[in-house]
């Protein structure tokens, strides 16, 4: 869940998909999210060159429950694990957008209307999967183990005084890879309240300079503000405490809200 922050103007929009949204609403959501996804510049700090945006949202989805919110989620980092997530919410009529940092080097995000972000390191605290064996040889029997691995985390969160169960959406949103950095395989999957992503999992095939022979590692992202525990196995793995004001532009986690300006029709 995002809080709500300061304002300001912009005209845009905020997959798991409502059987109510017909086709067109869906492209519209798209063509109009995408849109907005030209709002922000991501680039590595240091270095400044600039980390190109995953052409499309690798999840689109439709929460009835909260008033009709619709919602995807945006990948920066086209090679290797991204170094950027977003989650741009449509909510009556504002724009949410929610970003947790992925990358393990600083990076800087310019929005046009003149917002600037600068985490200086990522969300992610990678740690070694409990009991899990070695990542198996094939693409196709990695993504086995993986869905393997995702049906034995749970989660909950706490929001207003009280628990919500989330569950583990089954299918990845993103596959990536990363030779360079000794990253054999990787896939993000998402931690959702109803449809709505509250975080994200991490799944990665890595051999760490420190360790003899590649293991499965795994790391949970923010998606909202909300209390956020994950379990595996029935044993707490991950714990992230309540967000209940407006965090700095230098921390992972860091969002924004824009007015829409009434126009009638699809956003």
């Amino acid at each position: 869940l995002c809080l709500l922050i300061p304002l300001f103007c912009w005209e845009g929009i905020a997959q798991e998909q409502s059987p109510s949204n017909s086709a067109s609403e869906a492209a519209e959501q798209i063509k109009a999210a995408r849109a907005n996804t030209a709002l922000f510049k991501i680039q590595d700090a240091e270095s400044g060159a600039e980390i190109e945006r995953v052409e499309n949202p690798v999840l689109r989805y439709a929460e009835q429950s909260r008033g009709n919110t619709r919602g995807t989620v945006w990948l920066w980092g086209r090679k290797g694990r991204p170094a950027a997530v977003l989650e741009m919410i449509r909510n009556e009529r504002q724009d949410w957008f929610c970003f947790h940092a992925t990358a393990d080097r600083p990076i800087k995000l310019t929005a046009k209307t003149g917002q600037t972000w600068t985490p200086k390191s990522s969300d992610l605290n990678f740690k070694p999967l409990p009991d899990a064996p070695p990542p198996a040889d094939s693409s196709a029997a990695r993504m086995r183990q993986m869905k393997e691995f995702v049906r034995k985390f749970s989660a909950h969160e706490f929001w207003q005084n009280a628990r919500h169960e989330m569950r583990l959406l089954p299918a990845a949103v993103h596959r990536y890879d990363d030779p360079d950095r000794k990253l054999i395989d990787g896939a993000i999957f998402v931690i959702a309240l109803g449809t709505h992503p509250e975080a994200t999992l991490f799944l990665e095939a890595a051999h760490p300079a420190d360790e003899r022979k590649p293991l499965w590692q795994f790391a949970v992202g923010r998606s909202g503000a909300a209390e956020i525990v994950v379990s595996y196995d029935d044993k707490e793995v991950h714990h992230a405490p309540l967000i209940e004001t407006l965090p700095p532009p230098t921390n992972s986690y860091w969002r924004m809200i824009l007015n829409v300006e009434a126009k009638g029709g699809q956003p």
